[in-house]
């Protein structure tokens, strides 16, 4: 994706100052959307990554580590933090994590209780849903304000249909922690409805990068959270050891 970088007067980090309005950064969406268990975050290690702040890495979070599907302590694990430019803006951290050898976990797959693989998928799905709401609301007071055939450009048929089928979108994924989508098939697997539900986000984030035009492009506005939401996507449905 082809970024354009702003350094103008007064420019400030993505959700700051975006599109002249506060809109909730990227780091506050992550954590607000972090599980808990005894008081301490909850982190997914989906294949080799993770994402997380340095207000989460504060508080000693645990991680889940999907390939050994058990529960660890921080410390247990051999983390080494990946430099990305285009997350600096966000404050989101990424970082490569492996399993130190003889660790035992807090609590694993077989434990009778939670299913955190399941449950931080979910957390993950739903924090990218926030970033694409987010997104939209930064379009729409960046197009609020500007005048097109003699009205707001947000009021024009095109730009009011583009909106709609968003809207639309960010519904559907409110509805998932319901099992809306599983009570027609019950045995449909989660993971298909997950894919299906991130397709949808793809088409979402990329209408709004439309609205957006050439503001939708900047480093420090909403393509903070177009670029995390894609990471996250990426997280999820791949499982792939090398970061892309």
């Amino acid at each position: 994706m082809q970024v354009i970088e702003f350094q103008g007067a007064g420019a400030k980090p993505a959700g700051l100052q975006a599109a002249g309005d506060p809109v909730a950064p990227v780091s506050e969406l992550l954590e607000d959307a972090t599980v808990r268990w005894s008081n301490r975050p909850v982190l997914l290690a989906a294949g080799a990554y993770l994402l997380a702040t340095a207000r989460l890495i504060e508080q000693e979070p645990m991680v889940w580590h999907e390939a050994s599907g058990g529960l660890y302590r921080w410390d247990q694990l051999h983390v080494v933090f990946v430099q990305d430019r285009m997350l600096e803006p966000s404050a989101i951290q990424l970082y490569r994590v492996q399993l130190n050898p003889g660790e035992e976990a807090q609590e694993s797959g077989n434990d009778e209780g939670t299913n955190w693989g399941d449950v931080l998928k979910i957390g993950l799905l739903q924090f990218r849903t926030e970033l694409c709401r987010a997104g939209l609301e930064q379009m729409r007071r960046h197009l609020s304000g500007r005048i097109s055939g003699g009205q707001s450009t947000f009021q024009h048929q095109l730009v009011k249909g583009m909106v709609a089928d968003i809207l639309t979108t960010l519904y559907m994924t409110e509805t998932l922690p319901q099992d809306h989508f599983l009570s027609a098939k019950p045995d449909l697997p989660s993971g298909r409805v997950h894919e299906w539900i991130h397709q949808e986000l793809d088409e979402a984030f990329r209408q709004i990068q439309r609205l957006g035009g050439g503001f939708g492009f900047l480093r420090q506005g909403v393509s903070s959270y177009i670029y995390t939401g894609q990471l996250v996507k990426n997280m999820l449905l791949t499982g792939e050891e090398d970061y892309r």
